[in-house]
């Protein structure tokens, strides 16, 4: 049988084919034949070879680079991640103080009232032993709060407490201007401890509305009537 001739522009356009051993048997047997004699395509062959395969160094290298590149992957999520974390935190406790400031200036009964700005009055004892004071506050500004405090000595304190930023006066209460009274017997109950004194202020500004042994006139029947319950 005569041999065919194929020119070598057909062999080199499937010399890739060749290379990855996906030609057919006798695509290959050709190819062969022809490389046993064209010193061209044998050159073209290796060509081929020489831009595909790769060191055993570059290809470690490249893994390294790979590995590289996926641990900056990585610890880059794994940062986003932590300042988007952070970040919610943060964001979340600037409000939690944001309203915490809020409610601490407009709404938490900490500043005392000093006793400049106070008038007692009309201190009597009612006839079941109550103490009963008429309390004035003309500062302009409201009364929300008293609070009962007492000492190791028996003072008795009645503090007027309002938040750091005061509201205007709307509608007097009692607080403000009025008549307020003091069960002696009944706090000396509930604390365990004899009451000696009785203050309107704070240890360190106080106006004494009653002490042990001082007397006192008698409350009036008005007065009488507006607390016998």
């Amino acid at each position: 049988m005569k041999k065919v001739e194929v020119s070598c522009n057909i062999i080199k356009d499937i010399l890739p084919l060749y290379y990855d051993d996906v030609c057919s048997h006798d695509s290959k047997k050709m190819i062969e034949e022809h490389l046993s004699e064209c010193s061209s395509c044998k050159l073209e062959l290796e060509s081929i070879k020489g831009d595909i395969n790769i060191s055993k160094e570059d290809i470690n290298k490249n893994k390294t680079d790979i590995n590289v590149i996926k641990k900056m992957s990585v610890s880059w999520n794994r940062s986003r991640l932590m300042s988007f974390i952070k970040g919610t935190i943060i964001g979340s406790l600037l409000i939690f103080f944001i309203i915490l400031g809020y409610f601490g200036l407009f709404h938490w009964n900490i500043t005392s009232v000093p006793t400049e700005l106070v008038k007692i009055t009309n201190v009597s004892e009612m006839s079941d032993g109550k103490i009963v004071y008429y309390s004035e506050i003309n500062d302009g500004y409201s009364l929300n709060n008293l609070k009962y405090d007492m000492d190791k000595e028996g003072n008795f304190y009645i503090t007027p407490l309002r938040p750091i930023i005061k509201q205007e006066v709307g509608e007097i209460n009692l607080f403000e201007k009025g008549y307020e009274w003091i069960d002696i017997r009944e706090q000396e109950l509930y604390r365990g401890q004899e009451i000696k004194s009785i203050f309107y202020g704070t240890p360190k500004d106080k106006i004494l509305i009653w002490k042990k042994g001082m007397e006192l006139p008698k409350t009036s029947k008005e007065i009488e009537n507006m607390f016998s319950y």
